[in-house]
């Protein structure tokens, strides 16, 4: 961790020969109670019996460690990234920027969180987001038939990107038609990409479906969606990314209604739904976004459901994976009340496994068990 003048603060000589004990650990599926980890340079591992043995020495960091708290769809070149792994975003998803900055976020940075891209959304001729005023040139690909289609997805897969985007919205323009669609899907999963797709406007919903698009970017909101086709999307396994707040970003709008509406359906149905703020679109926390996580509760999901989206799960058979390098901490144990979790959320830190031993953090006492 660094001080305030830049230098690098070392862990404590014995740091790795000690334990550290928070008061709970998301596991993807409820949080333990106390438990002691072992630190193995920048990872973490469930202490056993053998680790406990020998008197080691405890550091009593307390609170709740998160393995990952993902933003599944952010634009990092419209925000800080360093900002938003301080507010507690270890890993963020970027959907769409011009593919040459974009690979450069694939670097691993010490104060940003990890990242995976899209690269460029690919989109018609003059469709959005060529004149959106958002987007800088590059940041989309015009495509006006199969043969270009495919040649933009391979683009995007050589500069990196670990899913294709693509844009559906017919109330800022053109469109690609179905079999450009079609190529685009069918040429992303033969690399085993996913294929994301910004919906907007009457009847791209039911197109995405149809053709086999893996996941919505936002929750459809500018239409309400017959229970068949919702239906149908879940029951496809397809994902949907919430970007409720968005929709008046505080002050509820049509739009947060009908997509809210949507998502509760959909998740009623057994839809995966996923966290994420469109960050980058208007006035967003900078961080994990309280008020996306209360617009999710009001769609239904709540507890561990509500927790699901942003952190997944990370153990089997309940045995924790290695933890690290990048952790979200909450100074606090997690809250008694389900409709307490945004708040307690959005006071989550970004670190290092490394960070975590800091005096900063780290209360003076030690202890040994």
């Amino acid at each position: 961790m660094s001080d305030e003048d830049g230098s690098s603060r070392s862990l404590p000589s014995d740091a790795s020969r000690a334990l550290l004990r928070v008061d709970a650990l998301w596991t993807g599926d409820g949080f333990t109670g106390p438990t002691l980890l072992s630190i193995d340079g920048e990872r973490l591992h469930a202490a056993g019996a053998e680790a406990a043995a020998g008197e080691p020495r405890i550091l009593p960091l307390g609170g709740t460690l998160f393995p990952s708290l993902t933003d599944h769809h952010t634009h990092l070149g419209l925000s800080d990234p360093t900002a938003l792994f301080r507010g507690g975003i270890t890993h963020a998803v970027d959907l769409g920027w011009i593919p040459a900055i974009a690979a450069t976020w694939l670097d691993d940075a010490r104060d940003r969180p990890a990242v995976e891209i899209a690269g460029a959304l690919l989109t018609a001729p003059g469709g959005y987001p060529v004149s959106a005023g958002w987007a800088p040139p590059g940041a989309a690909i015009e495509v006006g038939g199969p043969r270009e289609a495919g040649e933009a997805v391979r683009q995007q897969i050589m500069m990196g990107a670990s899913r294709i985007k693509v844009a559906l919205n017919s109330e800022a323009g053109e469109t690609v038609d179905d079999a450009t669609l079609g190529a685009i899907v069918e040429e992303s999963h033969a690399a085993g990409l996913p294929v994301t797709a910004h919906v907007q406007g009457a009847g791209q919903t039911a197109r995405a479906v149809r053709v086999g698009v893996d996941q919505l970017a936002h929750t459809p909101f500018t239409e309400r969606l017959d229970d068949a086709l919702v239906a149908e999307a879940a029951d496809a396994g397809m994902t949907w990314i919430s970007t409720l707040d968005i929709h008046g970003w505080g002050t509820p709008t049509a739009a947060y209604r009908i997509a809210v509406d949507n998502l509760r359906r959909f998740a009623d149905r057994g839809g995966r739904v996923l966290y994420g703020t469109d960050l980058g679109n208007g006035d967003l926390p900078v961080g994990v976004n309280a008020r996306e996580l209360g617009a999710l509760r009001e769609a239904g999901l709540d507890g561990s459901a509500l927790l699901r989206t942003i952190a997944p799960a990370t153990t089997t058979n309940t045995v924790l994976d290695a933890l690290g390098p990048r952790v979200a901490w909450i100074p606090s144990p997690p809250p008694g009340a389900a409709a307490l979790l945004p708040a307690w959320l959005g006071t989550a830190r970004g670190l290092h496994v490394s960070d975590l031993t800091a005096s900063d953090l780290t209360p003076a006492r030690q202890e040994h068990p």
